[in-house]
Parts: C-alpha cells; sequence; structure tokens
C-alpha cells in the first residue's frame, strides 16, 4: 500500500494575543536549537525504505526518533512536496520529523525532550503551542502524544503528566495551543512521542509556551502583605522572605507624599495612618529588591 500524500491545505486564521512568549523553538534560530532537545529512541525499529514494493525516500529519511529536516530535504525525498501547509501556523524551513511507517510494522515509540524552561514566578495564563502535519493519506495520519515533566528531570519517567492525546493529526496541517497547569515558578520540560502504529511521517515546528508575566514592580509587591485593609490607625507591613525594608511612604492619588518613615533593615513594619483622612492611598515601599507599592484604604 503507498501512502499517498494529500496536498489540500485548509487556511485558518489566528488573532495576535498580548501575551508573552516565555520559551520558543522554530529549528531556525529562534530558540536553543535541535542539539539542545534529547531524544529517545525507544522502539529502535527500522523505518521503510526506498527499495521494495513500498519504497519510501523520506520515511527512510528520518532515522532517528526525531530527524532534523530542511525544506530541501523534504524535497529531495519527495519533489512532489511543494510547500508546508498554511494551516500550520509558522511551521517553515526547518521541522522535526517523525514517522510510525516500519518495516515490519510496529508501533511507535519516539521522543524528543525539550531543555529546561523556567517558568517566571507570577506567570499566568500559560498555554503551549505548536504545530503540526502528517503527510499520510486519510489512512494513515500520524498519532502522538504531549507530556510534561513537572520536575524537570528529562528521562521518560519524569513525564508523569499527559497534556494532550492526539489521534490523526491533520494533513492539512494544525497550530494547535493548550493551557498549561500553573507551573508559575517552576522549572519544566516537555516532550513529544510519536506512537503511531504503522503510518507515514509528521512534521513538528513552531513550539512556544507563552503567558501573562508581572513587571517587576507587580511581582516584587505581591512578595509583601498588608493589613489590615481597610485600616483605621494602624497598618501593617510584612513579607515571608526576609527582605530588607529601607523606607515606607505614603502617597495620596496624586501622587503627593504624605509622609516617610526611614528603616534600618526590618522585615516588618507597622505604620501609623490615624492622622490620614478618609480615602485611598498606596505604601511605596522601598527594599533591598526594589520598590513595591501596595494600595489601602482609610477608613
Amino acid at each position: 500500500m503507498k501512502k499517498l500524500l494529500l496536498y489540500l491545505f485548509i487556511c485558518t486564521g489566528f488573532g495576535a494575543n498580548a501575551q508573552s512568549t516565555i520559551f520558543a523553538e522554530n529549528w531556525d534560530g529562534i530558540g536553543p536549537g535541535y542539539s539542545a532537545w534529547t531524544l529517545y529512541n525507544v522502539d529502535g525499529l527500522t523505518p521503510v525504505g526506498p527499495d521494495g514494493v513500498d519504497g519510501e525516500p523520506l520515511s527512510f529519511l528520518v532515522q532517528n526518533a526525531w530527524s532534523l529536516l530542511s525544506l530541501t530535504d523534504i524535497q529531495g525525498a519527495n519533489p512532489a512536496f511543494t510547500g508546508y501547509p498554511a494551516a500550520a501556523t509558522g511551521m517553515a524551513g526547518n521541522v522535526v520529523a517523525s514517522n510510525s511507517w516500519y518495516a515490519p510494522i510496529g508501533t511507535a515509540n519516539d521522543w524528543i525532550v525539550s531543555p529546561l524552561i523556567t517558568i517566571p514566578a507570577g506567570a499566568t495564563n500559560l498555554n503551549l503551542s505548536w504545530a503540526a502535519t502528517s503527510l499520510g493519506a486519510t489512512s494513515y495520519l500520524e498519532d502522538y502524544r504531549v507530556h510534561i515533566s513537572p520536575t524537570g528531570g528529562s528521562q521518560i519517567s519524569n513525564f508523569t503528566v499527559l497534556l494532550a492525546d492526539v489521534n490523526n493529526e491533520l494533513s492539512a496541517g494544525n497550530y494547535r495551543t493548550l493551557p498549561l497547569a500553573n507551573y508559575a515558578g517552576q522549572s519544566i520540560r516537555i516532550a513529544f512521542q510519536n506512537d503511531g502504529i504503522d503510518q507515514y511521517v509528521m512534521f513538528l515546528d513552531n513550539i512556544s509556551i507563552t503567558g501573562t508575566l508581572l513587571s517587576n514592580d507587580e511581582f516584587l509587591s505581591n512578595k509583601f502583605s498588608t493589613y489590615p485593609n481597610p485600616a483605621k490607625n494602624e497598618i501593617n507591613v510584612l513579607n515571608n522572605e526576609s527582605i530588607s525594608i529601607s523606607s515606607i511612604s505614603i502617597t495620596d492619588l496624586n501622587g503627593r507624599i504624605i509622609n516617610t518613615t526611614e528603616y534600618n533593615g526590618v522585615s516588618s513594619a507597622t505604620i501609623n495612618v490615624a492622622d490620614l483622612s478618609t480615602g485611598i492611598y498606596f505604601l511605596n515601599i522601598n527594599s533591598e529588591e526594589g520598590k513595591a507599592v501596595k494600595k489601602f484604604v482609610k477608613n
């Protein structure tokens, strides 16, 4: 059975988002690059070769668990391939490829594991995105899984979180975005595992992790807590990380400084606010790590 390629490409539009890129890999200079990823060819099976009834140069070109291929490589093995599908957003230049077409038939178990990815503390709205496409006809679309190692370990046994189990990836191309769990402040790895059975070849590209990041001031401000709030006579400032405070200023909504108190490296303080008029104010906390701002209400 010859596994013919489909060339019906479906275009899908995607709007821009306001998130920041935490990690990216496009195999063309953006990201750590192919050599920084770890490969596991667990199945150890032999791709179908160019000789014989089902001779296939492209399948045979993918000798590693996931092989780095250029468009020139792909077209050299299969001159009929005219380009990447538009729906696989961002797929261009180099891609990584895996296959599940073996002689004899077997189940693929091929992994590509990312380098360590550190998610900034305080990051929210985390998403993992990637572009993928199957090269086979409808009956031979690739299956694969996406895993996370929440501890940052690089061994297969460390990937205890299954994020996605994709069956029959589209030959028209696909760009997938899935939410990550809350890994803010942690170092993780992601892995793609081809687990297809007697299919063909798939391409993977344009991998990214995005999220909404706190500014440095917002991040530092979250390390401090204030109470009571609203306050009547006193308001307490403290943190759980022994951050040294050098001074605290109270400002009003117009930015005018009401008063400033100097400190000698304390990690907590009590501010007298009894003389303040009722309203909204800001505590400007100057510390060894920078400036934090906390809003409070005076009753």
